[in-house]
């Protein structure tokens, strides 16, 4: 069951930050805050601290590390291809996740922007509010908050696409787990292509295979 869990969450990061098209270069680290329902509270310490995205011209690097491993997903946003890496255990997997595979990930429909007058810095940054407009599996609409900047002239992840800016705080409600995302710092810089290669070591798989070899080939 814990498992499964890790997959999902592994999926979640994929289809939030993984689209993210660059036209900043540099390094953005964000802080997981994470509320979650009683029964899950024995899992919070399983579950990443922080973010790090790194972006360069054409790819994003997604960082995230917790107690049963490393995991970083590489995406080639011109072609919107991602690979997840997964070392845990020893045990290190390169995932490849076409475009299309991305699509029947994520169908939930686009989410919708109500813009206002708020303000706040996060990370240095001058951000402007908005509240996404999401709809879970029974059509209620949910509202979160989302703290965006045009400073950084970057399109915003797959799932805040339409977002007039960049997110730098933001809420992302699962259902039973609710996710604040704060950028703590960013830094400017150039970022080497290699740091997008596939690391030598890890085993390339498909998606299916992957959740074959977690779950036991159940």
């Amino acid at each position: 069951m814990m498992k499964t869990k890790v997959v999902a969450l592994m999926l979640l990061v994929v289809t939030f930050v993984s689209g993210a098209i660059a036209q900043f270069e540099g390094k953005i680290v964000y802080e997981l805050d994470y509320e979650l329902p009683e029964a899950m509270e024995a899992q919070r310490a399983m579950l990443p601290p922080s973010m790090d995205m790194i972006i360069g011209k054409d790819n994003v690097k997604i960082i995230q590390k917790t107690m049963m491993g490393e995991q970083i997903v590489i995406t080639d946003t011109k072609k919107d291809e991602s690979i997840l890496l997964v070392d845990m255990a020893g045990q290190k997997s390169a995932i490849k996740i076409p475009a299309e595979e991305k699509e029947k990930q994520d169908k939930r429909p686009k989410p919708e922007f109500r813009y206002d007058s708020k303000t706040k810095k996060v990370a240095g940054y001058k951000c402007k509010h908005a509240v996404m407009i999401t709809k879970d599996k029974n059509g209620e609409e949910i509202e979160t908050d989302v703290y965006y900047t045009e400073e950084i002239p970057a399109q915003a992840n797959t799932k805040l696409k339409g977002l007039k800016g960049f997110p730098l705080e933001y809420v992302l409600n699962q259902g039973t787990m609710v996710i604040t995302m704060t950028a703590k710092t960013i830094e400017k810089a150039k970022v080497a292509k290699g740091e997008f290669d596939i690391p030598e070591g890890y085993k390339v798989m498909t998606m299916e295979e992957f959740k074959q070899m977690m779950t036991g080939g159940k």
